[in-house]
């Protein structure tokens, strides 16, 4: 299947943006299920704290998320999201039968669904990949094990990714929603001077703030601090050269706004688990004298 990522649908501040909330999404389950509902299954008017995906297998009935009113058909996935009202009620005929999960996904303070903007449903027609997901995050919901926890996690995360990439084809695409212009500039301006000496006060100059609150909003919208995002950025870079040039260590740190070469070695090992020769040579096969093996982590 293919993915939003790299495409035409998606600019590359977008991508950017969206690669860095979910690089930081932190998700929890509370309550997940397969059944059907019963005949007083309704309740109107209500904001849950959490998300709510439902997969529909059979039966009728109907939603209404927002201002928007769904009679869902089966082999559609819906996605109600946290804070926002909804209702729900079982109408007549067959009773709906369904995969549902109640979940939080978090970046930061936010909800991942007030950060990125996806349609509330999607069509699974002729996919059978969210019924597997569902079948394994109830698998491991019911599990007793002592890593249980970090498999309803990983299970959780498969579905919302299975969302997203099948959300980005949609017409409604997957977008970010927006950011403030303040922090839209501070974006941008990373993005192009990380190689800089950038500041605290410089950035939270852009975004008309004071520093120490700059920092606070920064880290409740994106879910990192500005320091955090700068040194990944630069790191990020000096592993793209590593891999894609010849240039020296000392050139490349001149580049990556990290000059002092002990200090990129050290930040670089820490970040990937490689020195940075030792990535070069990992990630740049065609610079391997023959027979040569490949360093270990």
């Amino acid at each position: 299947m293919s993915t939003a990522y790299g495409t035409e649908s998606m600019n590359v501040n977008n991508q950017q943006l969206t690669r860095m909330y979910l690089e930081n999404l932190e998700v929890h389950v509370t309550a997940a299920g397969y059944n059907q509902v019963w005949t007083d299954w309704r309740e109107l008017d209500y904001t849950p704290d959490y998300n709510k995906f439902y997969l529909i297998c059979e039966g009728e009935g109907w939603l209404k998320i927002g201002d928007a009113e769904f009679s869902p058909q089966p082999g559609e996935w819906f996605l109600m999201p946290q804070g926002v009202k909804q209702s729900f009620s079982y109408t007549s005929g067959l009773r709906y039968t369904k995969y549902w999960c109640h979940f939080t996904a978090r970046i930061g303070e936010r909800n991942l669904f007030d950060l990125l903007q996806t349609p509330l449903w999607i069509d699974t027609e002729q996919d059978s990949g969210p019924i597997e997901l569902f079948r394994e995050l109830l698998k491991h919901h019911k599990d007793s094990a002592l890593t249980g926890p970090l498999l309803v996690k990983s299970a959780m995360l498969k579905l919302i990714a299975h969302y997203l990439e099948r959300s980005a084809v949609t017409p409604q695409g997957l977008r970010p929603a927006a950011v403030s212009e303040p922090l839209q500039q501070v974006i941008s301006h990373i993005q192009r001077c990380y190689h800089r000496n950038l500041t605290i006060e410089e950035l939270a100059e852009l975004a008309h703030l004071q520093p120490n609150y700059f920092i606070r909003v920064f880290k409740r919208q994106f879910g990192t601090s500005p320091i955090q995002y700068i040194n990944k950025k630069r790191l990020e870079e000096a592993k793209l050269l590593l891999a894609t040039t010849n240039l020296l260590l000392s050139e490349i740190g001149d580049r990556v706004g990290i000059p002092d070469i002990s200090y990129l070695s050290r930040t670089f090992k820490a970040f990937t688990g490689f020195s940075p020769s030792a990535y070069r040579l990992a990630f740049s096969p065609e610079q391997l004298p023959v027979n040569a093996k490949k360093p270990q982590q």
